[in-house]
């Protein structure tokens, strides 16, 4: 590539986007003016309502015989600032109702014992609050008998009424508490500002271009796709930098008037060393610039599917929301981050930037993070690059787009499905195993697992049966030579013997992952073995494979070389079990299943493969003595150098040879 270019077009991307209102108001006014206007505004929005709650004047009806020896009580109130006003009414019900009075009280003596009965509107925020505060006199009230009567019995008053004294030793520093208290909403606000500040200039270089009709003249000139790519995504990139930058000086001056506000809060209510917070800063900017990298990269994908700016934003649109979603992760105090969540884009960072503001410095993890956001952000303008060098996106009227947003009746019958269409698929699903998933499996353990699978089923099933894709083709579903199935067999041995030594470096290196993943799976399988079985391995064996290798790799298989719709597929199929301690054994095993699914082209080997692999591991859970005297290496606690060594010579030989029995074609 030519910098000289990429300089020139990137010059001119930078004056494009800033000739833009939108851009240039997303990027200045709502960092710079509008989050410490509405921060400040809510602030003292709260503390009004606050203060309004506690000073208002309250009106009551004492609604029982002997009320004028108990209007007294309602009227001396100490140091209360709310105040109550007795309201005389012959109909106190009704006229609560008609929001004349906020709270009727009745009393009934029975054993010398006063019984109060506070009657409110829940759905009436004074009478709710009114409620509140009758309480808490009745309360006061109750106090004062106690003490009274303790005192006519003779008793120390303090002592019966407080016989276990508690003292509270909070040991966290100021800094400590006020980084907590800032650590939940920070993350957000800076994660969805970041965002909105790509969205526009992603926009504008892509849909933008298009609707304008100026791409075309930019393709003409003596520039190459990969220097008009880069170009875009450093301008894009760019703004989001900027806007991160502008977003943390906007953060601390929010910070600096919270500051008063904090010190009130914190447990010994000293001073707090702001300079304490200089590495968290330091470290926070990187991050944020790995993930503006990530964010713009990814919003130009989505983009350039789009033909206007119209439809870019409606595509923004789901993004948008995913990214809301999974930045509420930070206001979860239970969820951590651990090498699970630290692969969970958007949620990786806001976690850490909630423990760096906390003071919990982790190298491991913090270097896992910018990794993984970096390493999303290179696929991800991969993945732009392979985008632009379809002229069915660029310059198509929309065959090459997503075809689930187009009218079913324009839809041509018996196609194979989209790449984009894939993308979504992938998307969706994933959303959908992991919280309508995750919530089934907590409450049906075993059964939650079938309905995940079903899951993984049912989406790709009906994206293809909406937009009329031919359903034999489409998943693969038609026989093959015998001669798949042993290569298969081969493949699958030889697989589990390379992925337990993948396995177990993988749970050396991600230790507390493996323990995770084993011991959530202990939870869900349960004592019974057959239904284990079944829905351990054949539903996956079943609905994985007719996602992965069926409507994925289809997809993947008609846009790209065979070897990166292979790997694609496997790295996807890997990420989908969310483990970073299995990421590389079911990679491995995905580049086979897809390796035998395009050789044999049908599913029902991978299928095979499948089943034997996961029914191994069944038959390993609930019968670890019988597989120890078969295969005693499988259920060892620990695997020697000596063995390992053993194990991938052997499965590399097993794979060769399924290979060669199964060889139709050269995989490019």
């Amino acid at each position: 590539m030519n910098s000289r270019v990429i300089k020139s077009l990137y010059k001119k991307e930078m004056l494009d986007v800033l000739r833009d209102k939108k851009t240039v108001v997303m990027m200045l006014v709502v960092p710079l003016v509008l989050y410490p206007l509405v921060m400040v505004l809510s602030l003292q929005l709260m503390t009004g309502i606050t203060k309004s709650i506690t000073t208002s004047t309250y009106r009551i009806c004492l609604d029982f015989e002997g009320s004028e020896e108990y209007e007294e009580l309602f009227k001396d109130l100490g140091d209360k600032e709310y105040s109550f006003e007795i309201i005389d009414c012959d109909n106190p019900i009704s006229a609560m109702e008609k929001e004349e009075v906020d709270a009727v009280i009745k009393m009934e003596l029975t054993s010398g014992m006063e019984n109060f009965e506070v009657i409110y509107l829940s759905s009436v925020n004074k009478s709710s609050y009114c409620a509140d505060m009758v309480s808490d006199t009745l309360q006061k009230y109750s106090l004062q008998l106690t003490k009274k009567r303790l005192e006519e019995a003779g008793l120390d008053v303090d002592n019966t009424l407080n016989p276990v004294k508690i003292k509270f030793n909070d040991r966290s520093t100021n800094e400590e508490t006020a980084g907590s208290l800032l650590g939940t909403i920070i993350p957000f606000m800076l994660v969805m500002s970041l965002l909105m500040g790509t969205m526009y200039p992603a926009i504008d270089t892509t849909a933008g271009e298009k609707e304008r009709g100026t791409l075309e003249t930019m393709l003409t000139l003596p520039v190459t796709n990969k220097e008009l790519i880069t170009s875009k995504f450093l301008a894009v990139g760019t703004i989001g930098i900027v806007s991160a930058v502008l977003n943390i000086i906007s953060m601390a001056g929010v910070g600096a008037y919270m500051y008063s506000m904090v010190t009130s809060m914190v447990a010994n209510n000293g001073t707090i060393r702001l300079s304490r917070f200089l590495p968290a800063i330091l470290v926070g900017i990187l991050c944020i610039f790995a993930f503006a990298v990530f964010i713009s990269a990814i919003s130009m994908c989505v983009c350039a599917l789009a033909k206007s700016y119209k439809e870019a934003n409606n595509y923004l649109t789901p993004l948008t929301l995913v990214v809301m979603f999974a930045s509420f992760i930070g206001f979860i105090p239970n969820v951590t981050l651990n090498t699970n969540t630290a692969i969970i884009p958007v949620a990786n960072v806001c976690l850490l930037v909630r423990d760096l503001l906390a003071f919990k410095y982790d190298i491991g993890m913090i270097a896992l993070v910018l990794f993984v956001n970096v390493a999303y952000g290179v696929v991800s303008v991969m993945l732009l690059a392979r985008i632009y060098n379809s002229e069915a996106i660029i310059f198509g009227d929309g065959s090459g787009g997503i075809q689930i947003f187009e009218k079913r009746v324009n839809i041509k019958k018996g196609t194979y499905p989209q790449v984009q269409d894939a993308w979504l698929v992938i998307i969706i699903t994933a959303m959908l195993v992991i919280y309508a998933g995750g919530a089934m499996q907590l409450k049906l353990g075993l059964y939650g697992l079938l309905f995940t699978q079903l899951i993984i089923f049912a989406v790709p099933f009906g994206f293809a049966c909406y937009t009329k894709k031919d359903i034999r083709a489409t998943f693969k579903l038609k026989g093959c030579s015998p001669k798949y199935f042993v290569s298969a067999i081969f493949l699958i041995i030889g697989g589990i013997m390379v992925g337990m030594v993948a396995s177990e470096l993988s749970a050396y290196l991600f230790k507390s992952s493996a323990v995770d993943a084993a011991e959530s799976m202990n939870d869900i399988i349960g004592d019974r073995f057959l239904p284990a079985l079944l829905i351990i391995a054949l539903a996956p064996a079943l609905c994985e494979e007719l996602m992965f290798r069926g409507y994925v790799l289809g997809s993947m298989t008609a846009k790209y070389k065979m070897s990166s719709a292979i790997i694609v597929s496997a790295v996807i199929f890997g990420l989908y079990h969310m483990s970073a301690s299995k990421f590389l054994t079911t990679t491995i095993l995905g580049v086979l299943l897809c390796y035998i699914a395009v050789q044999s082209g049908s599913i029902l080997p991978g299928m095979l493969m499948h089943f034997i692999n996961n029914a191994l591991s069944c038959i390993v859970m609930f019968y670890p003595e019988k597989a120890s005297k078969l295969l005693p290496i499988i259920v060892k606690d620990r695997i020697g150098i000596s063995d390992m060594l053993l194990l991938a010579a052997a499965g590399i030989m097993l794979i060769l040879a399924g290979v060669w029995i199964g060889r139709k074609r050269s995989v490019v």
